[in-house]
Protein backbone atom coordinates (compact mmCIF):
# COMPACT_ATOMS: atom_id res chain seq x y z
CA UNK A 1 0.00 0.00 0.00
CA UNK A 2 2.89 2.18 0.66
CA UNK A 3 4.29 2.11 -3.12
CA UNK A 4 0.89 2.49 -4.03
CA UNK A 5 0.36 5.45 -1.96
CA UNK A 6 3.71 7.21 -3.02
CA UNK A 7 2.64 6.60 -6.39
CA UNK A 8 -0.50 8.15 -6.53
CA UNK A 9 1.14 11.32 -4.68
CA UNK A 10 3.64 11.94 -7.12
CA UNK A 11 1.38 11.62 -9.97
CA UNK A 12 -1.64 13.73 -8.39
CA UNK A 13 -1.19 16.66 -10.57
CA UNK A 14 -2.18 14.73 -13.96
CA UNK A 15 -5.63 14.83 -13.08
CA UNK A 16 -8.48 17.49 -12.94
CA UNK A 17 -9.19 17.59 -9.00
CA UNK A 18 -6.14 17.59 -7.87
CA UNK A 19 -6.56 13.54 -7.21
CA UNK A 20 -7.55 10.49 -8.59
CA UNK A 21 -11.77 10.36 -8.82
CA UNK A 22 -12.97 6.66 -8.72
CA UNK A 23 -16.17 7.78 -10.21
CA UNK A 24 -14.27 9.78 -13.55
CA UNK A 25 -14.08 6.81 -15.83
CA UNK A 26 -11.14 9.08 -17.21
CA UNK A 27 -9.19 9.71 -14.19
CA UNK A 28 -9.36 5.62 -13.64
CA UNK A 29 -8.39 4.90 -17.28
CA UNK A 30 -5.21 7.73 -16.77
CA UNK A 31 -4.53 5.90 -13.77
CA UNK A 32 -4.34 1.90 -15.52
CA UNK A 33 -2.02 3.89 -18.49
CA UNK A 34 0.48 5.13 -16.23
CA UNK A 35 0.93 2.29 -13.94
CA UNK A 36 0.94 0.44 -17.22
CA UNK A 37 3.59 2.14 -18.72
CA UNK A 38 5.53 0.94 -15.73
CA UNK A 39 4.73 -2.60 -16.47
CA UNK A 40 2.25 -2.53 -13.67
CA UNK A 41 -0.92 -4.73 -14.03
CA UNK A 42 -3.64 -2.26 -12.07
CA UNK A 43 -6.70 -3.24 -11.22
CA UNK A 44 -9.75 -0.97 -10.05
CA UNK A 45 -9.97 -2.35 -7.03
CA UNK A 46 -6.25 -1.29 -6.16
CA UNK A 47 -7.72 2.33 -5.42
CA UNK A 48 -9.36 1.48 -2.17
CA UNK A 49 -6.22 3.01 -0.18
CA UNK A 50 -7.31 6.42 -2.08
CA UNK A 51 -10.39 6.04 -0.56
CA UNK A 52 -9.19 5.80 2.67
CA UNK A 53 -6.93 8.65 2.34
CA UNK A 54 -9.50 10.57 0.93
CA UNK A 55 -11.81 10.18 3.54
CA UNK A 56 -9.06 10.38 6.50
CA UNK A 57 -8.42 14.42 5.00
CA UNK A 58 -11.96 14.94 5.40
CA UNK A 59 -11.78 13.93 8.95
CA UNK A 60 -8.68 15.61 9.80
CA UNK A 61 -10.25 18.95 8.26
CA UNK A 62 -12.76 18.25 11.32
CA UNK A 63 -10.51 17.63 13.75
CA UNK A 64 -8.58 20.84 13.24
CA UNK A 65 -11.36 22.86 13.40
CA UNK A 66 -12.51 21.32 16.76
CA UNK A 67 -9.18 21.83 18.38
CA UNK A 68 -8.86 25.85 17.27
CA UNK A 69 -12.64 25.62 18.71
CA UNK A 70 -11.38 24.22 21.95
CA UNK A 71 -8.18 25.53 22.38
CA UNK A 72 -7.00 29.35 23.35
CA UNK A 73 -3.60 28.45 22.22
CA UNK A 74 -3.87 30.97 18.45
CA UNK A 75 -4.11 27.55 16.32
CA UNK A 76 -4.94 28.81 12.88
CA UNK A 77 -6.92 26.64 9.48
CA UNK A 78 -4.47 26.59 6.60
CA UNK A 79 -5.47 26.42 2.59
CA UNK A 80 -3.86 22.86 2.88
CA UNK A 81 -6.82 21.01 5.33
CA UNK A 82 -4.20 19.02 6.54
CA UNK A 83 -1.76 21.80 8.36
CA UNK A 84 -2.75 23.16 11.55
CA UNK A 85 -1.24 26.81 11.95
CA UNK A 86 1.19 27.28 14.98
CA UNK A 87 1.78 31.01 14.78
CA UNK A 88 2.06 30.74 18.61
CA UNK A 89 4.84 27.88 18.20
CA UNK A 90 3.08 25.17 20.61
CA UNK A 91 5.88 23.12 21.29
CA UNK A 92 5.52 19.09 20.26
CA UNK A 93 5.36 18.00 23.73
CA UNK A 94 2.09 20.57 24.54
CA UNK A 95 0.32 19.76 21.16
CA UNK A 96 0.71 15.99 22.20
CA UNK A 97 -0.53 17.20 25.64
CA UNK A 98 -3.75 19.22 23.61
CA UNK A 99 -4.26 15.88 21.50
CA UNK A 100 -4.36 13.62 24.67
CA UNK A 101 -6.42 16.20 26.46
CA UNK A 102 -9.22 16.66 23.20
CA UNK A 103 -9.14 13.37 21.85
CA UNK A 104 -7.66 10.90 24.24
CA UNK A 105 -6.27 8.49 21.70
CA UNK A 106 -4.63 4.94 22.19
CA UNK A 107 -1.32 6.55 20.39
CA UNK A 108 0.43 8.94 18.58
CA UNK A 109 2.08 8.20 16.29
CA UNK A 110 4.93 11.07 14.46
CA UNK A 111 6.16 11.03 11.05
CA UNK A 112 8.43 13.12 10.11
CA UNK A 113 9.53 15.81 7.13
CA UNK A 114 8.03 13.37 3.98
CA UNK A 115 8.24 10.03 5.83
CA UNK A 116 5.42 7.94 5.78
CA UNK A 117 2.01 9.68 4.72
CA UNK A 118 3.60 13.33 5.46
CA UNK A 119 4.39 15.47 2.41
CA UNK A 120 5.58 18.15 3.94
CA UNK A 121 9.29 18.46 3.95
CA UNK A 122 9.83 20.83 6.87
CA UNK A 123 6.84 19.76 9.32
CA UNK A 124 5.88 16.81 11.41
CA UNK A 125 2.80 15.50 11.02
CA UNK A 126 0.80 13.51 13.78
CA UNK A 127 -1.18 10.56 13.37
CA UNK A 128 -3.96 8.80 15.44
CA UNK A 129 -7.41 7.44 15.95
CA UNK A 130 -10.27 9.67 17.40
CA UNK A 131 -13.76 8.35 19.00
CA UNK A 132 -14.79 11.61 17.46
CA UNK A 133 -13.54 11.69 13.46
CA UNK A 134 -12.25 8.08 13.22
CA UNK A 135 -8.56 8.34 12.36
CA UNK A 136 -6.33 12.12 11.06
CA UNK A 137 -3.51 12.96 10.04
CA UNK A 138 -2.63 16.56 11.31
CA UNK A 139 0.78 18.14 10.13
CA UNK A 140 1.35 20.96 12.71
CA UNK A 141 2.95 23.73 10.32
CA UNK A 142 5.15 26.49 11.42
CA UNK A 143 2.17 29.26 11.70
CA UNK A 144 1.64 30.35 8.29
CA UNK A 145 2.76 33.44 6.53
CA UNK A 146 4.63 36.30 7.04
CA UNK A 147 1.16 38.06 6.73
CA UNK A 148 -0.44 35.53 9.10
CA UNK A 149 2.42 36.36 11.27
CA UNK A 150 1.47 39.73 11.37
CA UNK A 151 -2.17 39.03 12.30
CA UNK A 152 -0.47 37.12 15.24
CA UNK A 153 1.74 39.65 16.72
CA UNK A 154 -0.38 42.48 16.03
CA UNK A 155 -3.39 40.54 17.97
CA UNK A 156 -0.88 40.04 21.04
CA UNK A 157 0.33 43.07 21.34
CA UNK A 158 -3.16 44.13 21.49
CA UNK A 159 -4.16 42.54 23.72
CA UNK A 160 -1.23 42.48 26.47
CA UNK A 161 -1.59 46.44 25.90
CA UNK A 162 -5.06 46.72 26.65
CA UNK A 163 -5.68 49.52 29.55
CA UNK A 164 -2.77 51.31 28.93
CA UNK A 165 -2.76 55.40 28.41
CA UNK A 166 -2.83 56.05 24.25
CA UNK A 167 0.14 57.38 24.42
CA UNK A 168 2.08 55.03 25.96
CA UNK A 169 0.95 52.33 23.00
CA UNK A 170 3.07 51.72 19.86
CA UNK A 171 2.40 53.89 16.62
CA UNK A 172 0.36 51.38 14.81
CA UNK A 173 -2.17 50.99 17.91
CA UNK A 174 -2.61 54.99 18.18
CA UNK A 175 -3.23 55.21 14.34
CA UNK A 176 -5.99 52.71 14.92
CA UNK A 177 -7.73 53.16 18.21
CA UNK A 178 -7.75 56.69 16.88
CA UNK A 179 -9.28 56.36 14.12
CA UNK A 180 -11.95 54.55 15.80
CA UNK A 181 -12.27 56.71 18.51
CA UNK A 182 -11.20 54.14 21.13
CA UNK A 183 -9.56 54.35 24.96
CA UNK A 184 -7.55 52.15 25.49
CA UNK A 185 -7.46 52.46 29.10
CA UNK A 186 -10.85 51.43 28.52
CA UNK A 187 -10.30 48.22 27.29
CA UNK A 188 -9.74 44.85 29.00
CA UNK A 189 -7.88 41.50 27.71
CA UNK A 190 -11.32 40.26 27.53
CA UNK A 191 -12.39 42.97 24.82
CA UNK A 192 -9.84 41.77 22.01
CA UNK A 193 -10.39 38.58 20.02
CA UNK A 194 -9.30 37.25 17.16
CA UNK A 195 -8.44 34.03 15.55
CA UNK A 196 -11.92 33.10 14.24
CA UNK A 197 -12.23 29.47 13.59
CA UNK A 198 -15.11 29.13 10.94
CA UNK A 199 -14.15 29.61 6.95
CA UNK A 200 -12.85 33.17 6.45
CA UNK A 201 -12.56 32.45 2.35
CA UNK A 202 -14.23 35.62 0.39
CA UNK A 203 -16.11 35.12 -2.52
CA UNK A 204 -17.46 36.25 -5.38
CA UNK A 205 -21.10 37.70 -6.08
CA UNK A 206 -22.68 39.02 -8.66
CA UNK A 207 -25.28 41.21 -6.85
CA UNK A 208 -22.28 43.24 -5.39
CA UNK A 209 -20.97 43.81 -2.00
CA UNK A 210 -21.96 42.33 1.31
CA UNK A 211 -21.32 42.63 4.75
CA UNK A 212 -19.06 40.51 6.03
CA UNK A 213 -17.48 41.93 8.49
CA UNK A 214 -17.51 39.30 11.09
CA UNK A 215 -16.63 36.57 8.71
CA UNK A 216 -13.22 37.72 7.24
CA UNK A 217 -12.06 39.95 10.69
CA UNK A 218 -9.20 39.23 11.74
CA UNK A 219 -9.38 40.95 14.92
CA UNK A 220 -12.44 41.95 16.99
CA UNK A 221 -11.96 44.76 19.73
CA UNK A 222 -15.05 45.37 21.68
CA UNK A 223 -15.75 49.03 22.88
CA UNK A 224 -18.70 50.80 24.98
CA UNK A 225 -20.76 47.92 23.59
CA UNK A 226 -20.22 47.72 19.98
CA UNK A 227 -17.65 45.35 17.88
CA UNK A 228 -15.09 47.06 15.66
CA UNK A 229 -14.19 44.02 13.05
CA UNK A 230 -10.75 44.77 11.83
CA UNK A 231 -8.89 43.16 8.63
CA UNK A 232 -5.10 43.03 9.13
CA UNK A 233 -2.93 43.45 5.94
CA UNK A 234 1.09 43.04 6.12
CA UNK A 235 2.99 45.46 3.81
CA UNK A 236 3.03 42.40 1.50
CA UNK A 237 -0.05 42.47 0.25
CA UNK A 238 -3.61 40.74 0.42
CA UNK A 239 -5.54 38.36 -0.79
CA UNK A 240 -8.60 38.79 -2.25
CA UNK A 241 -9.98 36.05 -4.17
CA UNK A 242 -8.85 32.57 -4.11
CA UNK A 243 -10.82 29.58 -6.56
CA UNK A 244 -11.56 26.21 -6.68
CA UNK A 245 -9.38 24.03 -9.35
CA UNK A 246 -9.96 24.49 -12.44
CA UNK A 247 -11.65 21.19 -14.18
CA UNK A 248 -11.70 22.34 -17.93
CA UNK A 249 -7.34 22.20 -18.27
CA UNK A 250 -5.84 18.72 -17.43
CA UNK A 251 -3.73 16.07 -18.60
CA UNK A 252 -4.80 13.83 -21.08
CA UNK A 253 -2.61 10.72 -22.35
CA UNK A 254 1.07 12.41 -21.53
CA UNK A 255 -0.39 15.78 -23.28
CA UNK A 256 -2.59 19.02 -21.22
CA UNK A 257 -5.77 20.01 -22.82
CA UNK A 258 -8.29 21.91 -22.83
CA UNK A 259 -11.58 20.37 -22.39
CA UNK A 260 -14.46 22.71 -23.28
CA UNK A 261 -17.32 20.38 -21.89
CA UNK A 262 -16.12 20.85 -18.21
CA UNK A 263 -16.04 24.15 -18.32
CA UNK A 264 -19.67 24.42 -16.82
CA UNK A 265 -18.56 22.29 -13.64
CA UNK A 266 -16.98 25.84 -12.17
CA UNK A 267 -19.36 28.65 -12.68
CA UNK A 268 -17.10 31.28 -10.77
CA UNK A 269 -14.03 30.02 -12.37
CA UNK A 270 -16.06 30.26 -15.89
CA UNK A 271 -17.51 34.02 -15.80
CA UNK A 272 -13.90 35.28 -14.46
CA UNK A 273 -12.70 33.30 -17.43
CA UNK A 274 -15.42 34.96 -19.27
CA UNK A 275 -14.68 38.97 -17.96
CA UNK A 276 -11.06 38.43 -18.82
CA UNK A 277 -11.26 36.92 -21.93
CA UNK A 278 -8.41 34.03 -21.33
CA UNK A 279 -8.19 32.07 -23.66
CA UNK A 280 -8.03 28.38 -22.28
CA UNK A 281 -6.27 27.05 -25.53
CA UNK A 282 -3.35 29.07 -24.95
CA UNK A 283 -3.33 28.37 -21.31
CA UNK A 284 -2.87 24.43 -22.84
CA UNK A 285 -0.63 25.14 -25.25
CA UNK A 286 1.88 27.56 -22.57
CA UNK A 287 1.69 24.53 -20.22
CA UNK A 288 2.96 22.08 -22.64
CA UNK A 289 5.90 24.22 -23.81
CA UNK A 290 6.65 24.30 -20.19
CA UNK A 291 6.87 20.79 -19.53
CA UNK A 292 8.58 19.95 -22.46
CA UNK A 293 10.81 23.57 -22.73
CA UNK A 294 9.63 24.41 -26.44
CA UNK A 295 7.96 26.98 -28.58
CA UNK A 296 9.40 30.78 -27.82
CA UNK A 297 8.68 33.42 -24.31
CA UNK A 298 5.45 35.56 -24.46
CA UNK A 299 5.22 38.81 -23.77
CA UNK A 300 2.30 41.42 -21.58
CA UNK A 301 -0.33 42.37 -24.27
CA UNK A 302 -3.26 44.30 -23.49
CA UNK A 303 -6.75 43.16 -23.13
CA UNK A 304 -10.33 44.20 -23.01
CA UNK A 305 -12.87 42.96 -20.09
CA UNK A 306 -15.65 44.22 -19.03
CA UNK A 307 -15.02 46.45 -16.29
CA UNK A 308 -18.29 46.94 -14.96
CA UNK A 309 -18.60 43.16 -14.11
CA UNK A 310 -15.04 42.98 -12.80
CA UNK A 311 -15.69 46.04 -10.96
CA UNK A 312 -19.32 44.84 -9.24
CA UNK A 313 -17.06 41.60 -8.14
CA UNK A 314 -14.01 42.56 -6.99
CA UNK A 315 -16.15 45.09 -4.56
CA UNK A 316 -18.01 41.54 -3.77
CA UNK A 317 -14.62 40.20 -2.72
CA UNK A 318 -13.73 43.35 -0.43
CA UNK A 319 -17.33 43.61 1.04
CA UNK A 320 -17.78 45.55 4.01
CA UNK A 321 -18.53 46.07 7.42
CA UNK A 322 -14.97 45.99 8.49
CA UNK A 323 -11.96 48.32 8.99
CA UNK A 324 -8.90 47.51 6.43
CA UNK A 325 -5.98 48.23 8.35
CA UNK A 326 -2.40 47.66 6.26
CA UNK A 327 0.71 48.17 7.51
CA UNK A 328 2.47 51.36 6.04
CA UNK A 329 5.97 50.89 7.39
CA UNK A 330 8.09 52.46 10.30
CA UNK A 331 6.00 50.59 13.18
CA UNK A 332 2.76 52.33 11.51
CA UNK A 333 -0.58 51.38 9.60
CA UNK A 334 -2.80 52.73 7.45
CA UNK A 335 -6.82 52.47 8.87
CA UNK A 336 -9.28 52.53 6.20
CA UNK A 337 -13.55 52.26 7.16
CA UNK A 338 -14.72 50.00 4.39
CA UNK A 339 -18.27 50.07 6.42
CA UNK A 340 -20.64 50.19 3.50
CA UNK A 341 -21.35 49.01 -0.16
CA UNK A 342 -20.98 52.24 -1.51
CA UNK A 343 -17.39 52.14 0.32
CA UNK A 344 -16.49 48.72 -1.25
CA UNK A 345 -17.19 50.21 -4.89
CA UNK A 346 -14.82 53.39 -4.15
CA UNK A 347 -12.26 51.02 -3.00
CA UNK A 348 -12.29 49.41 -6.32
CA UNK A 349 -11.93 52.81 -8.08
CA UNK A 350 -11.87 53.25 -11.65
CA UNK A 351 -10.46 50.35 -13.76
CA UNK A 352 -7.17 51.97 -16.31
CA UNK A 353 -5.53 48.90 -17.95
CA UNK A 354 -5.31 45.52 -17.74
CA UNK A 355 -2.84 43.16 -19.37
CA UNK A 356 -2.23 39.54 -19.16
CA UNK A 357 0.82 37.20 -19.89
CA UNK A 358 0.55 33.43 -20.81
CA UNK A 359 2.23 30.69 -19.93
CA UNK A 360 5.65 29.57 -22.25
CA UNK A 361 8.68 27.58 -21.84
CA UNK A 362 9.85 29.97 -19.06
CA UNK A 363 6.45 30.54 -17.31
CA UNK A 364 3.98 27.74 -16.52
CA UNK A 365 1.36 30.46 -14.66
CA UNK A 366 -0.97 32.86 -16.39
CA UNK A 367 -0.55 36.52 -15.27
CA UNK A 368 -3.08 39.15 -15.25
CA UNK A 369 -2.36 42.74 -13.96
CA UNK A 370 -5.32 45.51 -13.53
CA UNK A 371 -4.04 49.17 -12.58
CA UNK A 372 -6.83 50.86 -10.66
CA UNK A 373 -7.59 54.38 -9.47
CA UNK A 374 -9.25 54.89 -6.20
CA UNK A 375 -10.73 57.40 -4.09
CA UNK A 376 -9.87 55.00 -0.87
CA UNK A 377 -7.14 53.26 -1.96
CA UNK A 378 -5.28 55.34 -4.77
CA UNK A 379 -3.22 53.97 -7.00
CA UNK A 380 -3.76 50.52 -6.92
CA UNK A 381 -2.53 47.22 -8.81
CA UNK A 382 -4.50 43.80 -8.08
CA UNK A 383 -3.05 40.82 -10.01
CA UNK A 384 -5.14 37.70 -11.05
CA UNK A 385 -3.19 34.48 -11.44
CA UNK A 386 -4.22 31.28 -12.83
CA UNK A 387 -1.52 28.67 -11.64
CA UNK A 388 -0.87 25.40 -9.34
CA UNK A 389 -0.36 26.77 -5.76
CA UNK A 390 2.05 24.24 -4.31
CA UNK A 391 4.62 24.53 -7.34
CA UNK A 392 3.58 21.64 -9.60
CA UNK A 393 2.02 22.14 -13.07
CA UNK A 394 -1.61 20.66 -12.51
CA UNK A 395 -4.28 21.36 -11.48
CA UNK A 396 -4.57 25.08 -11.65
CA UNK A 397 -6.62 27.34 -9.53
CA UNK A 398 -7.38 30.74 -9.86
CA UNK A 399 -6.16 33.86 -7.23
CA UNK A 400 -6.92 37.25 -7.20
CA UNK A 401 -4.55 39.36 -4.91
CA UNK A 402 -4.50 43.38 -4.18
CA UNK A 403 -0.60 44.01 -4.00
CA UNK A 404 -0.55 47.71 -3.99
Amino acid sequence: MDIIEKFLRKVSYKFPKGYPDINDEQDISLIENLLSNLGVDFKFDSLIFEITDRQISKNTKLAIDYIIKNTDKGFKTQSDTQRLGNPNKVSSDDFKVIINKLFNPEDIQIHGPRSGPNPSGKFDMYEFDTKLFDRVRIILSGGGNAGEQYEAEFFKMAKELAGEPNESLPKNLQTLYSKLGIDNTKLSSDDIQSFRAGDTKRSLNPEGPQDIGKTISDLDITYNGKTYYISLKNKQGSGIYSGANIPWIYEKDGKIIYDSSKSNSSPSNKLLFKIFNIDSEKIAKGLNDYVNKTGGTTDWENININTDLFKNLLASSLGFGYYYVKESGKGDVKVIPLLTAKDALDAVGTIKNTQIKYPSKDTKQVTIKIDTESEIFGPSQYNLTVRNTSGKVLPLSLRISKIK
